[in-house]
């Protein structure tokens, strides 16, 4: 079995919550090469908040684990190394505050998805009534929130006379760096004005954009590094080839890693990257997932692999989400979503539609709804977003198009669940949903052209199909 000595006299200068596949697929790959070029200056403590069983395994590995990516005709192994400790909060929070104030952790990032930022998804302020929020303003040493963990750090910091580290948020949230920053100020306020003014004239939260298609493990995984390692992994990652990471040059002093020569991109203005990456990856993955699962397809590949889909997919692009967006400088927006296209049909990535379907309820505002507002604020067509959203209708329903149950993982599945139990009536259905503040903006409730499309849109479906309902949108 893989296994590795391991000490917490280790170097730590970095410390991220919410330790799962992605970040390691991800951002731990470019402190890898940190490390490569200046052994030893990055080290990396990863703590979850929620879950123990993947901090388990990687504690009797050592932190270590192999990556492998999976291209159209290759596959390549890596040995991660970065993890120096990794902890899971709840059994000892105390420690994790402790760890967090350590003067020599100068970034800490985070991986929490976009309901562990306890935000109103709809308007992206702190929920101070969300159940962790509460507990964490009442419970200064035994945090469960991100926010609770990161806005007691500081304080602890900051009556230690030590710098604050740099906060980066590494979610798919528009403006990631500034709701990170909000929720934190937000806090900071019920807690301490004086914490909350040192706060503002010492941090920064720089906002990331960061892709990179990482897939759940699958039996076939766990097969082919038995066949090629001479040794077991039980915490392997699976990642595709392409890696893009940008990030807005705002860090507190002393905390900035030699990112560029990883390959990370630093901008003043991360926001065309994310807007970008938001709408025509996460939105289409988003629109697929919906749409496939019920469809019978249990990958983004055997979705686009489908002709239907994929001219679907290319129009969704060219008519419906291009057109709100101002590219970066740098980047033609027709060739990256050729590119994207091409990432998708990589045989080798099952990417899970199941797996991007959940907490439906938090992404769409940022992936599909903003999109849908723009193209209504200047006349455009909304017929394939209101598609997307009417297959997300029908998933949190419960149901798929054969009729087996459907296990919706979303943090609103009990309200979803039930508008659908107390009504078969299209027009009740929509009208409920679109009446939870909390995902749909008064801007588009009150759109007949949006409410008459998605009511079109989710009768279509229910009467025909998911497929031939995009045939017909299609011709």
């Amino acid at each position: 079995m893989l296994s590795r000595e391991s000490s917490n006299d280790e170097y730590i200068n970095i410390v991220h919550l919410g330790l799962g596949s992605f970040y390691r697929a991800f951002a731990c790959n470019y402190y890898q090469k940190m490390n490569s070029r200046k052994p030893g200056s990055v080290g990396v403590a990863g703590v979850s908040l929620k879950t123990p069983h993947l901090i388990t395994l990687l504690k009797a590995q050592g932190g270590l684990f192999t990556a492998i990516e999976k291209g159209q005709n290759c596959f390549q192994l890596k040995l991660i190394d970065m993890l120096k400790e990794v902890i899971f909060a709840p059994e000892d929070p105390g420690y994790v505050l402790k760890l967090l104030s350590k003067p020599e952790v100068s970034l800490v990032t985070l991986t929490v998805t976009e309901k562990g930022y306890c935000l109103i998804p709809q308007t992206g302020e702190l929920d101070l009534k969300n159940p962790d929020i509460v507990f964490d303003l009442n419970n200064s040493g035994t945090p469960r929130s991100a926010i609770g963990y990161l806005t007691y750090a500081l304080d602890l910091r900051r009556k230690k006379g030590f710098k604050p580290f740099t906060c980066m948020s590494c979610d798919n949230l528009q403006n990631n760096g500034r709701l990170l920053s909000k929720a934190i100020h937000t806090f900071a306020k019920e807690i301490d004005p004086n914490l909350n003014k040192w706060i503002d004239e010492n941090c920064t939260f720089p906002s990331t954009m960061v892709d990179r298609i990482v897939p759940s493990i699958t039996p076939s995984d766990i097969t082919f590094l038995n066949n090629t390692c001479s040794y077991e992994d039980r915490a392997l990652v699976v990642h595709e080839p392409y890696s893009y990471w940008v990030i807005q040059d705002s860090f507190v002093e002393g905390s900035k890693l030699e990112f560029e020569k990883s390959g990370v991109q630093l901008v003043s203005n991360v926001e065309p990257y994310e807007k970008m990456k938001l709408r025509c990856l996460n939105g289409s993955h988003s629109a697929l997932a919906y749409l496939g699962f019920l469809s019978g397809f249990k990958t983004i590949f055997d979705t686009v692999s489908n002709s239907t889909f994929e001219s679907f997919l290319k129009l969704l692009w060219k008519n419906e989400i291009i057109p709100t967006i101002a590219p970066p400088n740098d980047i033609i927006l027709s060739d990256y979503v050729i590119e994207l296209l091409t990432r998708y049909k990589n045989k080798n990535i099952e990417h899970l539609t199941e797996q991007i379907a959940s907490d439906g309820s938090q992404k769409l505002p940022q992936r599909l709804l903003g999109t849908i507002n723009d193209n209504l604020n200047l006349g455009r067509s909304i017929t394939l977003l209101c598609e997307s959203v009417a297959g997300w209708i029908r998933y949190t329903g419960g149901i798929d198009e054969s009729g087996k149950s459907i296990n919706v993982s979303d943090p609103m599945s009990e309200r979803l669940l039930k508008i659908h139990t107390s009504n078969n009536k299209v027009k009740v259905i929509v009208e409920e949903y679109l009446a939870i503040n909390e995902i749909f903006p008064t801007s588009l409730k009150s759109n007949i052209a949006f409410k008459t499309t998605l009511e079109e849109a989710l009768s279509r479906q229910i009467k025909i199909g998911t497929i031939r309902s995009l045939e017909k949108v299609l011709r």
